[in-house]
């Protein structure tokens, strides 16, 4: 089969790393794949989200195929004849607000194969002219895509489909460090406001004053964080996922920065590497509240509701080896029940229901 995808790719961007994640799935099972991505003039025109990675793009990215647009009047413009020649058997649209809605509407119009639109639009403003495209199915990651946005629009229930975000297969890569193997090592990366890095920094100064081996390593996209001192270790770069890997494994525990929203969110970081088994600690948020844990948090992931609650966590994760070791084997379960393989079967399972 031929699977065609109109994504972003290679960059830090939750729309980019979904198609990247079922792609190379695709690819393993024996499929042809190609991605028919935006200009790079139009896509990093929305500087909050899209940072390119270090990673340089395979030969199956096309790049230059289509323009995204950054207001609602725009229409933006797709090279049918380019994806038309490839002569696909499935089409995949990562569709969130900026894809041209109407030059997709004529293309899809003219396409005779099974289109699937990955909804990763997070309110119902933002989403008013994308569920307008005319694909045969709209895969959301969870329920409250359709409760909260598609439901609102009067979309068919039968037209949607609940499908995972899917997991990243993990590295075998080496693990690094900035520091010596005898400091606990906190790592956090991305390209988060540096206010939701606050909690992190607050936690782990209390934690100082019980524990000298004590480290942070932060490694952002857009500038440092405004905070110095001897065990913080700060990085500006864009890492490929794979050196990712290599970071957190050398690492004692993830700390995932994320704020409070209103809005419908998957965390897209943690699916990309959860599979390290670095555990991740995240405040209890919309990002993660499907991630199912105890009462007290604990699960494939730790969550956490304020300060006093996060330093002792932290704390026990320093101390109680058994309940790190709870944390991998419940990753394991998560790997195994989202891991991209099966994600990307499904989406397979779908496109074999939908009849042209």
């Amino acid at each position: 089969m031929k699977i065609g995808f109109l994504s972003r790719w290679g960059a830090t961007c939750g729309v980019g790393m979904h198609a990247e994640i079922l792609a190379r799935e695709f690819i393993r099972m024996g499929h042809e794949v190609v991605v028919f991505a935006p200009t790079e003039e139009s896509a990093s025109k929305e500087v909050k989200y899209y940072k390119r990675t270090e990673a340089q793009d395979p030969e199956f990215v096309k790049r230059e195929t289509y323009t995204e647009v950054d207001n609602v009047t725009e229409e933006g413009w797709v090279k049918e004849e380019e994806i038309l020649k490839e002569n696909l058997d499935l089409l995949i649209i990562e569709t969130f607000w900026r894809v041209p809605v109407k030059p997709l509407t004529r293309l899809i119009e003219k396409l005779k194969i099974p289109v699937i639109s990955v909804f990763h639009e997070a309110n119902i403003f933002k989403a008013k002219e994308v569920v307008k495209l005319p694909c045969d199915k709209i895969v959301v990651f969870d329920r409250r895509f359709y409760d909260e946005i598609l439901e609102f629009y009067e979309i068919p229930r039968e037209k949607v489909e609940v499908i995972s975000y899917p997991v990243m297969k993990p590295y075998d890569v080496e693990p690094e460090r900035p520091v010596s193997e005898d400091k606990f090592l906190f790592f956090s990366f991305g390209r988060q406001p540096v206010e939701e890095y606050c909690d992190f920094l607050n936690a782990l100064k209390k934690l100082r004053k019980r524990f000298d081996n004590v480290h942070y390593w932060i490694i952002r996209s857009d500038g440092r964080v405004d905070y110095e001192a001897e065990w913080i270790t700060q990085w500006q770069k864009r890492p490929t996922v794979e050196k990712l890997y290599s970071y957190l494994k050398g690492s004692n525990v993830h700390l995932l920065p994320k704020g409070n929203t209103p809005n419908v969110v998957v965390s897209s970081t943690l699916y990309q590497i959860i599979a390290s088994e670095t555990p991740i600690v995240i405040r209890d948020s919309r990002f993660v509240e499907t991630i199912e844990t105890d009462a007290y948090g604990f699960g494939p992931i730790v969550k956490y509701r304020n300060i006093h609650d996060l330093v002792h966590k932290l704390e026990l994760l320093m101390l109680d080896r058994e309940q790190v070791e709870d944390i991998k084997k419940e990753v394991r379960v998560f790997v195994e029940k989202y891991g991209g393989d099966k994600i990307a079967q499904e989406f397979l399972d779908l496109a074999k229901t939908i009849t042209k």
